[in-house]
């Protein structure tokens, strides 16, 4: 239980700084620009690109990056935890990029189903407002799983060929 709440505590610190420095960059955008690109971005796919470009993309490389070249991201470095392989050693980069992957599908997939074809906030009723529940229950299974594993593999650990251990 112990590794399970260190590895949702990191994870959710580094979300924390992660949209402080994001939406803060966002803001700042805003501000310098009188609006612009916000102002010109009326489409779901136009709102999804640059979610994908200025959010996802950023927080999909954050992930990769400090996990495969330093083994852990700033989160889970404060919570004195590490990424590996089974094995023990360093993961690959196609380990870091995978388990990135599946990590953040159910954000992706919030997404995709708010904004496209057009964001919720412009429309009367979502075309299939239960879609929702896919990513929320994808997140009740990864830390369901994570829970049957006492934290040391998540949901996207087993494909990846990873876990995550106190250093």
């Amino acid at each position: 239980m112990k590794l399970t709440l260190a590895r949702l505590t990191a994870y959710g610190l580094d979300f924390i700084m992660l949209a402080l420095v994001l939406v803060g960059l966002q803001l700042a955008t805003y501000e310098l620009t009188g609006g612009f690109p916000f102002d010109r971005l009326v489409k779901g796919y136009q709102i999804e690109c640059w979610v994908l470009a200025t959010m996802s993309f950023p927080v999909w490389m954050y992930f990769i990056v400090t996990e495969y070249f330093f083994g852990a991201t700033l989160g889970k470095k404060l919570l004195r935890l590490s990424v590996a392989r089974r094995d023990g050693g360093r993961i690959s980069f196609i380990q870091a990029a995978g388990r990135t992957c599946l990590k953040l599908l159910p954000w992706e997939l919030t997404h995709l189903i708010i904004l496209v074809p057009d964001p919720w906030w412009d429309i009367q009723e979502p075309p299939v407002p239960a879609l929702i529940l896919i990513p929320n229950v994808m997140i009740l299974l990864y830390i369901v799983f994570l829970l049957l594993n006492q934290g040391m593999r998540a949901l996207h650990d087993v494909p990846a060929g990873t876990s995550v251990r106190h250093r």
